[in-house]
């Protein structure tokens, strides 16, 4: 599509614009596109925000910045072996790029991954138009914990952000494809898109994917996107911010160079890690080929929207708290529970928060157990944030503590001391239910043992056999 240059010039000279892209592009790699297709330089930077209207004054349409972040992104050289990336790599955001030849398709997908976001308690994400027919969803890097499994959450590029994208997906499969069916049946869609029936199908079923993709291709080294407030030079549209919370409403005709404002703020830093659990779970859940069951649904506006991705070996468990005795507990938790005398209070925090939730105690219960807990640490948990991931967890449903495969967690914190029974579970949960059963199922059988003790007691008293009676001697 041609672009008056003029008025492309007039946009990009908006000082709020300017800023925009300036501040999205801080210790990224940039690259221009030219409007006769080619690209400038790389790497690149961008060092202030007049950078912008004079690359535009140079023939430039379109920003675009990479998903990673850079101590130094000028040192880059192509070829450059992942070590030396990793060692140059400060961070990465999760970009999720929703993409589909239907715009309706895409806008369907990306509110149903903004609720699965909220599902999580993560408030600090933006979200856009892509400038054609599609919608980018970034995460930014200080959403996530510094570490997982032991290793700097940095280096976990580009498998990081991909296991999230699979795991968002897989949660939001089955919804997404009600939705769209409940909207068109699978023939209409068929007919709609010019796709076969088995194209659109898997397992026999719609597979709204064939449709709608969140595109992990991006998700690669050196990959870039287009940077917010950024032409696309195929459709003209400017790739605008969108209010998470309106992206139903919007609308095309928002993006025409003409009606773009700046009023809504792309990106907000988050002060805490909000994004720790998902990273944590994307990386525990199941493959992706694996069926994903719901457990439970939360509401979202009045709606049921999600439910929770049941674990294995953690089937409709209901529980008692109140027979949860600690001596159920597994070692692991007692030693967590004595207090963490070193670095890994927020990790210990975390495994017990879970675990206490997923035995159905109480908010209440739980405050105090977290409180007692805190006393016992070398150098306590601030109160603040204490509060804030109890809130975070009584808000969320119940997820399961980290795997004890998970080597981030347990042996890293010094508390995995493993007993007889602990080499035939896969989490901690798993420990108390089996403890609790098999005591259950013994209890049972003391009962058992127990009436029939007494039923045969009471039977040799009903048949307790008469004193033998001798007949006379017969003389």
């Amino acid at each position: 599509m041609a672009m008056d240059f003029e008025n492309l010039l007039k946009f990009y000279a908006r000082k709020p614009i300017q800023k925009a892209i300036l501040d999205l592009a801080k210790d990224r790699e940039v690259a221009v596109r030219y409007s006769d297709g080619g690209f400038g330089k790389r790497p690149d930077i961008l060092q202030y925000g007049s950078d912008v209207f004079e690359f535009a004054r140079s023939g430039a349409s379109s920003f675009h910045v990479s998903e990673e972040r850079w101590s130094n992104p000028l040192q880059i050289v192509t070829g450059m072996p992942r070590k030396e990336l990793n060692a140059l790599r400060s961070g990465w955001d999760c970009v999720l790029d929703i993409d589909s030849a239907y715009v309706e398709y895409s806008q369907i997908t990306t509110f149903l991954l903004i609720e699965a976001l909220k599902f999580y308690n993560i408030k600090s994400f933006g979200v856009k138009f892509s400038g054609r027919k599609g919608f980018h969803i970034l995460i930014p890097f200080e959403a996530f914990p510094k570490e997982v499994d032991g290793k700097p959450t940095s280096q976990l590029f580009p498998e990081g952000p991909r296991k999230v994208a699979d795991f968002l997906g897989n949660m939001i499969f089955d919804k997404l494809s009600e939705k769209i069916l409940s909207e068109a049946t699978i023939e209409e869609i068929s007919k709609f898109t010019g796709k076969p029936l088995e194209e659109i199908t898997l397992d026999g079923k719609f597979n709204p994917f064939a449709i709608v993709d969140i595109d992990t291709i991006l998700i690669s080294s050196r990959h870039l996107f287009r940077s917010v407030y950024s032409v696309n030079e195929k459709s003209g549209l400017i790739s605008v911010p969108v209010d998470p919370d309106k992206i139903n409403k919007f609308k095309l005709g928002q993006a025409k160079i003409e009606n773009v404002n700046t009023d809504i703020e792309f990106l907000k830093k988050p002060i805490e890690p909000e994004a720790r659990s998902l990273l944590i779970q994307a990386f525990d859940a199941p493959n992706k080929d694996s069926k994903l069951t719901r457990k439970s649904t939360i509401v979202v506006q009045g709606k049921d929207y999600f439910a929770q991705p049941e674990k294995k070996n953690f089937e409709a468990v209901v529980v008692d708290n109140k027979l949860v005795k600690e001596e159920y507990y597994p070692p692991c938790v007692k030693k967590a529970l004595d207090g963490i005398k070193e670095d890994g209070k927020k990790r210990a925090l975390f495994i017990l928060l879970n675990f206490l939730k997923s035995l159905n105690y109480s908010p209440e219960e739980i405050k105090h157990k977290m409180d007692e807990w805190n006393k016992k640490n070398g150098d306590p948990v601030r109160e603040g944030y204490l509060i804030a991931q109890l809130n975070a967890v009584n808000r969320s449903a119940s997820l399961l503590p980290p795997n004890c495969a998970n080597e981030g967690y347990y042996k890293a914190l010094g508390i995995c001391s493993p007993d007889g029974l602990c080499a035939k579970i896969k989490n901690p949960l798993n420990y108390t239910l089996i403890k609790m059963r098999f005591d259950a199922q013994k209890n049972t059988k003391k009962k058992v043992v127990k009436k029939k003790t007494t039923r045969k007691r009471a039977t040799k008293k009903k048949t307790a056999k008469k004193p033998k009676q001798t007949s006379p001697k017969q003389n």
